[in-house]
């Protein structure tokens, strides 16, 4: 299968390092061979490092350099935060984000009801083995 995510004007990409970590910017402009220019459409305009890009499979058809209210008409025309989320990479990004919130009590809650069910699994698979010989 050949490679699709070329690093393109419309490219949607996933911020992976800094401030921003996990948020989905557009590249508006290539500045370099090592910086373009992102948008999105509630933070302002600002030149990025291709090392702290993840290309996304998703494209949009923008013009270079395109305004806000561009952006963010095709942005909604698209979808494209949306069909993120329904990714399995935005799943994850979100299962990520849910159990970082947890508490503790919530921890808790998990484990033992883990260990309940690891426990009921043994009892019915020692049960099968028995009957077995």
């Amino acid at each position: 299968m050949p490679f699709k995510r070329y690093v393109e004007i419309g490219r949607v990409a996933l911020v992976n390092y800094g401030p921003e970590y996990g948020k989905l910017v557009v590249i508006t402009d290539i500045v370099d061979q090592n910086r373009a220019v992102v948008d999105r459409p509630d933070e302002t305009r600002r030149v990025i490092n291709f090392k702290r890009l993840a290309l996304t499979d998703f494209k949009i058809d923008i013009q270079r350099m395109a305004k806000k209210k561009e952006l963010t008409a095709a942005l909604k025309t698209n979808d494209v935060f949306t069909k993120f989320q329904q990714t399995a990479w935005g799943k994850k990004l979100a299962a990520r984000v849910s159990k970082s919130q947890t508490t503790d009590f919530e921890r808790y809650k998990a484990a033992v009801a883990k260990s309940k069910r690891s426990k009921a699994v043994a009892a019915s698979l020692a049960k099968l083995q028995k009957s077995a010989k």
